[in-house]
């Protein structure tokens, strides 16, 4: 499964990537070592920087494509520490506002991100460790016991019955 494609961005888009994705990881009062680890590796970006607005951001990112890469971006340092505290979402919610990205789209995003993370884990769809990870992206259906379908489907499986 792929998150992102081919996606042309200037650097300057790329180093407001980058602040964005470290305002998200900052967001909830420190930034976890493996959301920072995964900045670096992706976009590596002067940590001194200060965040960037979101009026800031919608205006480098002007079309919807260069929006959703920047949102996805986020999301996936929102999501790597297995924690999406409120005060991350509160950042992205802020994102989305600015670049006029509807909550259900963002949802859609979201869900995007949270089976990209999970696609490694689901051909061990009855093992432990999926199921403790998948409770913690909320993705966990407790009473059937199993990932939920969507991922199944998003990644070309069929939903068990």
């Amino acid at each position: 499964m792929e998150l992102f494609t081919d996606f042309e961005v200037t650097p300057e888009q790329g180093q407001a990537i980058g602040r964005a994705m470290l305002a998200v990881a900052r967001a909830d009062g420190s930034a976890d070592p493996r959301e920072v680890a995964l900045i670096e590796e992706l976009v590596p970006v002067d940590a001194t920087a200060p965040d960037p607005s979101p009026a800031d951001l919608a205006a480098a990112f002007p079309d919807a494509g260069a929006r959703e890469l920047l949102l996805r971006s986020a999301l996936l340092v929102a999501f790597v520490d297995g924690d999406f505290s409120d005060a991350e979402k509160a950042v992205l919610s802020s994102y989305c506002e600015a670049c006029s990205v509807p909550a259900g789209r963002f949802e859609e995003l979201a869900n995007e991100v949270k089976a990209y993370l999970m696609a490694p884990r689901l051909p061990l769809a009855n093992s432990p460790v999926v199921a403790e990870v998948s409770r913690k992206l909320k993705v966990y259906d407790k009473a059937r016991g199993q990932v939920l379908i969507f991922y199944r489907r998003s990644l070309g499986g069929q939903p068990r019955a």
